[in-house]
C-alpha cells in the first residue's frame, strides 16, 4: 500500500505506480522490499523511507534499465500527489 494512502492524504491513481514499483522490486530481489516484525513496523518503514535500487546492487541478468524503471514509479508519486 502506498505511503499516501496509509496516511489517509489525498491520492489517486498515482498510488498504483508505487505498488508496481514495489512488485519489481520484488521480481528482481526475490524479496520485500520493506521487511518488519510486525505490520506496524511495516507500515513506518514504507512511511518512512524510499528505498532505492543502487547500481553496485542490480543482480547478474538484470539491466539498469529496469532498476531505473522501478525507482521511478516508486519515486514519480512523490512528486506527482503534491499536484492534487
Amino acid at each position: 500500500m502506498a505511503p499516501e494512502v496509509m496516511v489517509a492524504q489525498n491520492h489517486n491513481y498515482l498510488v498504483d505506480y508505487f505498488a508496481v514499483g514495489v512488485m519489481g522490486f520484488e521480481f528482481m530481489y526475490g524479496k520485500r522490499p520493506y521487511l518488519g516484525k510486525s505490520r506496524k513496523e511495516i507500515k513506518d518503514l514504507i512511511i518512512a523511507k524510499q528505498v532505492q535500487i543502487k547500481p553496485n546492487e542490480i543482480y547478474e541478468g538484470w539491466s539498469m534499465e529496469s532498476a531505473d524503471f522501478i525507482n521511478k514509479v516508486k519515486e514519480n508519486i512523490k512528486k506527482d500527489i503534491k499536484e492534487i
